[in-house]
């Protein structure tokens, strides 16, 4: 009687598969550490720049804020024992390290030997707490003593030289003359005037003289 003997079955994993299995592993493994140190790299990049861009921007408030604001600001320079200008303002924001102060709504007196020369309004001005340089915008009007107008929209003032300059357009009523220009150098009396260009002039009625006493705000 015949034997039949039963083959024995073959392993589902040959051993050249179980190498190749490491290999892959061992392949993937490599791959997965050198992207989670990519992400860990890229994640601490993000946190270093938030906190550069957080720090950067606390020290840019920082030096955008005020050290003082005043209400009902009055300011008055003097030289030699002379009164110089005087200004009055709604609001003032003073930056100590940068010698500056912020106005808003202002007037201002021009003086020559203790007299009262001229005034000026604007919306705001920028002044020079060291120099008393003053840049003042916005709806400018300066009339003097004999009733002379300028209007302009910026004007800036030296107080070294009492020179007003712009290189805005202009507009001046002085005597019978109604002038227009664009950019101007001149004195706070506007006595001496140079228009630097495109000027007209025409006349008008002198019974227009503007009023120079005007109101303080307060």
């Amino acid at each position: 009687m015949a034997r039949f003997t039963k083959p024995k079955p073959t392993p589902l994993i040959t051993e050249p598969d179980k190498a190749l299995s490491r290999v892959l592993f061992r392949k993937n493994a490599w791959i997965l550490a050198v992207a989670a140190g990519v992400i860990l790299v890229l994640f601490l990049l993000v946190q270093h720049s938030t906190h550069k861009r957080e720090a950067f921007e606390e020290a840019e408030q920082g030096a955008d804020s005020p050290d003082a604001t005043i209400e009902k600001f009055h300011l008055i320079s003097t030289a030699l024992a002379q009164k110089h200008w005087e200004l009055y303002a709604t609001s003032a924001k003073l930056y100590q390290n940068l010698k500056r102060a912020d106005t808003e709504d202002i007037y201002a007196e021009y003086y020559k030997n203790n007299r009262m020369v001229s005034n000026l309004t604007a919306d705001k001005a920028q002044i020079n707490t060291e120099t008393d340089a003053t840049l003042v915008e916005g709806h400018v009007e300066l009339i003097t003593e004999n009733g002379s107008k300028l209007e302009t929209d910026k004007l800036a003032w030296d107080p070294d030289t009492d020179q007003i300059r712009t290189n805005e357009k202009v507009h001046v009523y002085k005597g019978s003359d109604d002038i227009t220009a664009v950019g101007l150098v001149a004195d706070t009396q506007l006595n001496n005037i140079q228009f630097t260009k495109d000027v007209h002039t025409q006349v008008r009625d002198t019974s227009e003289i503007e009023h120079f006493n005007r109101r303080k705000p307060f």
